[in-house]
């Protein structure tokens, strides 16, 4: 009887485990205001109200892929990525889990019967373009677009506003377009990094003169860490660029 009684308990607490380590935490998702329309749609409130119509199957993915931590979805867009009817996704996550958030896009690719992750970038965004309180100034916009992912980013400051196109080549997301744009003190600059064809321009108009003086400049130029999405460092980029930029003044 003993023996019974000692086998009974261990089956309650292995039950009672199992409940325990499949149960979502609560407060993983904050910020998100899920009204669920059907089993298949589920439409979320993110930042500034704003009201979006997603598929269930895709939040779960989304969920999933920052399983544990503390998140708000700021952006979700459509579109089609290659020739087939059926839209995929993008999406920009912000991790709230740590002092020092983050933010994320991830691209998800529809098969018809769910969304399979096919790209996570964590270094386009940098801190200059988060949503906080420090950065109140900072926004962006993404979109899919005629097969290729538009990111557009803004924010006062050194960074300035900096806008990236990406295609999908070999059944890989690579950089396609990359320019930038910032007014400082006494300088409007603008980059264009042309990829396919290995070319840099960039134009300084010197607003300290009355002439409002322009220099234009071409370089030839491969940026030193690749053009993958899953890799792309948009600071590191940037200051490469930055060094163009300095034969120009010198």
């Amino acid at each position: 009887m003993k023996k019974l009684l000692s086998i009974f308990l261990f089956l309650i607490l292995l039950i009672s485990c199992k409940k325990e380590t499949t149960t979502p935490t609560p407060d993983s998702f904050t910020e998100i205001t899920i009204d669920t329309i059907s089993n298949q749609e589920v439409e979320i409130t993110v930042r500034d109200t704003v009201q979006l119509k997603i598929p269930q199957k895709l939040l779960t993915l989304i969920q999933n892929e920052f399983e544990g931590k503390k998140i708000e979805i700021l952006h979700v867009a459509f579109g089609k990525l290659d020739n087939d009817t059926l839209e995929d996704a993008v999406a920009i996550i912000q991790d709230q889990t740590s002092m020092k958030p983050s933010e994320s896009i991830l691209v998800f690719r529809n098969n018809s019967t769910n969304y399979t992750l096919m790209a996570h970038n964590r270094s386009i965004i940098t801190e200059e373009y988060y949503f906080t309180n420090a950065h109140t100034n900072s926004s962006k916009e993404i979109k899919i677009d005629k097969q290729h992912i538009k990111i557009n980013l803004y924010c006062y400051g050194p960074c300035g506003n900096t806008f990236l196109d990406f295609i999908v080549r070999n059944d890989d997301l690579v950089l396609h377009h990359f320019s930038t744009y910032d007014a400082g003190a006494g300088a409007q600059i603008e980059r264009e990094y042309l990829v396919d064809n290995d070319l840099v321009k960039i134009r300084i108009n010197n607003t300290m003169t009355e002439e409002m003086d322009v220099t234009e400049e071409k370089f030839p130029f491969t940026y030193s860490k690749g053009i993958r999405f899953i890799d792309l460092n948009t600071k590191d980029l940037f200051k490469e660029l930055g060094s163009l930029e300095s034969k120009i003044i010198l």
